[in-house]
């Protein structure tokens, strides 16, 4: 009789040991399927201008945090939620906008007079910091949150609401790339077919070091890469604020406040 009380508390211990860990799976389960509904809160109409934005690392989402001894103990993941590869890329493409500004910014060699030479390089300092400062704004805004809470409000459950909104962001996003390549294509003409240097820092560098051809022509791969980040970041950035600007026009609520 002892052994079969035994054997049967056994069973009971095993079976409340199993109905928990069930219990916890779902749970686990369930706050998975809830993160994976907020991080798709992100209307589809913006897909388009969002994959356009992530490769230069101007939008990314954050792992979710997980703070019940359960999950941590199922994922073997303790407090390192905060920073996703996602977050390390964009705050690399960051770094890279802000050195493409630095470079900008160390264009004058004293022989500046009064002129279009010199307000010309005092209208490139002022643009490159404009970029890497709406670079900036995006990440934060990333990486507190607060563009994907701008994203969740958005309610497209009006079919013609629906439709407006998604030709309006296809539309965007096309003259953003049409404006990149153009841009883009423009630099790497002039830079590798004139003599006279038109970006500043590179002639700079290039006199500077005494660079050899082939030194010179990868430096000039190098800044024209630098000047597809740039182009990006300036112009998606700006797309977003547009898009925000017309869905407010369509009233929806609590967008003008990002």
């Amino acid at each position: 009789m002892m052994d079969t009380a035994a054997i049967d508390g056994n069973h009971d211990v095993r079976g409340r040991n199993v109905v928990i860990q069930i219990e916890t799976d779902e749970g686990v389960r369930s706050r998975n399927e809830h993160t994976l509904q907020v991080t798709n809160g992100v209307p589809s109409s913006l897909y388009p201008l969002i994959n356009s934005m992530r490769p230069f690392g101007i939008y990314f989402t954050r792992n979710p945090r997980t703070t019940s001894a359960a999950t941590n103990q199922l994922s073997g993941i303790r407090g390192c939620s905060g920073w996703s590869r996602a977050r390390f890329y964009a705050t690399f493409m960051l770094i890279v906008t802000w050195f493409n500004a630095a470079r900008n910014c160390v264009i004058f060699d004293g022989t500046e007079t009064q002129g279009a030479h010199l307000f010309t390089k005092l209208g490139t300092i002022s643009a490159v910091l404009l970029i890497g400062f709406l670079h900036t704004t995006y990440y934060v805004a990333s990486h507190t949150g607060s563009l994907d809470t701008v994203f969740h409000q958005m309610n497209l459950s009006t079919n013609d609401f629906s439709v407006k909104f998604s030709r309006r962001a296809k539309m965007v996003t096309v003259i953003c790339w049409l404006l990149i390549a153009t841009g883009v294509c423009f630099y790497a003409y002039r830079t590798f077919t004139t003599e006279a240097f038109h970006d500043f820092s590179l002639s700079l560098i290039i006199r500077t070091f005494r660079l050899s051809k082939i030194q010179a022509g990868i430096v000039k791969i190098v800044c024209v890469m630098l000047q597809l980040q740039a182009a990006a970041c300036w112009a998606f950035t700006q797309a977003m604020k547009h898009i925000f600007r017309f869905s407010t026009t369509l009233f929806i609520p609590n967008l003008s406040s990002f």
